[in-house]
């Protein structure tokens, strides 16, 4: 009998996690705009420059701007994902038990992380709602910036919560 030599069909791919709740959904629909923006100002910027020698127009501050909202809103989606890079050295070693734990460490660490880093933003934002500042090139005000930031604060630490909730009730993630 003659052996076959047909390939073999292509594995299925995993499917794509889906965030847990709304706020992360929309965050990252907001992130993926910030960085729709920036990647067209960038190009457009270019382009204007090579062929007309014009460049946009406040680019800078729209590069900066969006990519703070691209950070601040694109962090909590990759939390809820359990999209963060691990590095699984010891798992193999200690067992699935001892990694559980590890992840509910891990995810109450981040959590404190998170909240030492939104309560270390509370003075600077005070100071710029207080003194004023603006961007350098369209003049938006610092203290919309900082508001900016804590919104995508909020939904990093929503995610934090999920992912602790998510251990607490067992479920370590959506892998």
């Amino acid at each position: 009998m003659p052996a076959d030599h047909s390939p073999a069909p292509p594995p299925k791919p995993l499917p794509a996690p889906q965030p847990r709740s709304a706020i992360t959904t929309y965050s990252l629909w907001i992130a993926s705009a910030a960085l729709t923006v920036m990647m067209l100002t960038v190009v457009g910027d270019v382009v204007l420059r090579a062929a007309f020698n014009t460049p946009v127009q406040g680019a800078y501050d729209v590069v900066s701007i969006t990519l703070l909202i691209m950070v601040a809103f694109g962090i909590g989606p990759v939390i809820v994902r359990r999209g963060e890079i691990l590095i699984d050295l010891i798992d193999g070693i200690i067992g699935a038990k001892a990694v559980r734990i590890l992840g509910a460490i891990g995810s109450l660490l981040s959590f404190a992380v998170i909240t030492f880093i939104g309560w270390s933003m509370i003075s600077p934002a005070q100071d710029a709602w207080q003194w004023g500042g603006y961007s350098l090139e369209l003049g938006v005000p610092q203290w919309i910036l900082w508001a900016l930031a804590f919104a995508g604060l909020a939904g990093v630490l929503w995610a934090a919560v999920l992912q602790v909730i998510g251990f607490a009730r067992g479920q370590e993630g959506q892998r």
